[in-house]
């Protein structure tokens, strides 16, 4: 590269070239790049007063327009770099509408039912009955309404059950059994017999009593679930139909008969409740006082069932008297006394079946239920223990 020659003015020195200044012992200027040659020094003092003016001007202008360069590179770096990450300054922005959020109803929770707790059922200590002359486990289950084989275990028995005079024995409480009920009233016309309720026949029932609470006729009772005169005959736990699709008739507006009050129930008077029948008895009369008068179509039904038996066994039979001979056929065999439940009621007829036998429902209210005892050929155990 060819050497500059410059100009000095004492301790400083101007480059021909970009006339920028130079130290005095410089060989290249700093800002052109030109070698400097010594021997091309100028003094200050050879140069005019106009010539340094010029020189001043012309030193001012470069350094401004590096200065301007090197700010425009660093704008546009700037600019670049914002280009590059998606903020564009040199584009108008446009206004976005931003939607307003939507506020979202609330629904306030309601409180929590808490269920209701249902009262527990606190079992009760048992009875403690005092054994008398002529008791047996079985009577003491059948007054108390509980079952032989719960007095049993709860006393630590045998099958035998050998029981003393003044022998404490205890017995269970017996557990309460709710009535039947009918959960909704249904209008009889849109019933069909699909919709007829089923009733479980328990202790003490009877066809017509069965009728009587439901407010059926006895008659369609009878019919619908084939029960036959005399007896008309239901045993404990049997399933019946009630026919609640046909209620009783009501009276016309011009009836033809005075319907008659029930009548009241009979009164029972042997054998007496409770009572044992001796094993060599062959047959037991059952007797009752009757109302003054019966009429033409109106008889007592008696009803009389083994409940000791394993088998129903049951005979419901009609008398004008007041009273039946329970005869031998109903006497058990074995020696073992068994319970007999025993009832009365006045009953009228209502038809004949179809087989030709009499039709009946009842004209008043049932008697009390009774029990006694009856064994077969043997000795009785109460005495026996008794003789122990």
């Amino acid at each position: 590269m060819k050497k500059s020659k410059l100009s000095s003015f004492g301790q400083s020195r101007i480059c021909p070239i970009c006339e920028s200044n130079v130290g005095s012992a410089a060989t290249k200027c700093l800002v052109c790049g030109a070698e400097l040659a010594n021997d091309d020094i100028q003094s200050n003092a050879e140069i005019p007063a106009s010539s340094e003016k010029v020189r001043k001007s012309s030193v001012n202008v470069p350094v401004t327009v590096i200065i301007g360069a090197i700010t425009f590179m660093v704008l546009g770096g700037l600019a670049l770099l914002l280009v590059s990450s998606g903020n564009n300054p040199f584009l108008e922005s446009t206004a976005t509408i931003t939607p307003s959020a939507t506020s979202v109803p609330t629904f306030t929770q309601s409180p929590t039912k808490i269920p209701t707790k249902l009262p527990t059922s606190t079992s009760l200590p048992p009875i403690v009955h005092k054994v008398i002359e002529g008791d047996n486990c079985i009577l003491i289950a059948v007054t108390y309404d509980v079952s032989v084989q719960s007095v049993l275990q709860l006393n630590g028995f045998t099958q035998s059950c050998p029981l003393l005079v003044g022998q404490e024995v205890l017995v269970p409480v017996p557990t309460a059994t709710p009535a039947p009920t009918i959960t909704s009233t249904m209008v009889p016309l849109a019933l069909t017999q699909a919709a007829r309720p089923v009733h479980v026949v328990s202790a003490g029932e009877s066809l017509s009593s069965i009728a009587a609470y439901f407010g059926v006729s006895f008659k369609s009772m009878a019919e619908v679930n084939g029960k036959l005169p005399p007896d008309y005959a239901i045993s404990i736990g049997e399933s019946l139909t009630i026919p609640i699709d046909m209620p009783l008739p009501t009276s016309g507006p011009t009836p033809t008969e005075t319907s008659l009050p029930p009548y009241p129930a009979p009164n029972l008077l042997n054998p007496s409740d409770g009572q044992a029948i001796s094993y060599v008895e062959q047959a037991v009369s059952l007797q009752w006082t009757g109302i003054a008068n019966l009429r033409e179509d109106e008889v007592y039904l008696v009803t009389v069932e083994d409940v000791t038996s394993g088998k129903a066994k049951r005979i419901q039979d009609s008398t004008i008297t007041t009273r039946y001979v329970l005869n031998v056929d109903m006497k058990p065999s074995e020696s073992v006394p068994h319970v007999f439940r025993w009832s009365v009621v006045t009953a009228r007829q209502v038809g004949v079946s179809s087989e030709g036998l009499p039709l009946y429902e009842p004209a008043g209210i049932t008697s009390e239920v009774r029990t006694f005892t009856w064994s077969g050929i043997g000795i009785n155990i109460t005495e026996t223990s008794n003789e122990d």
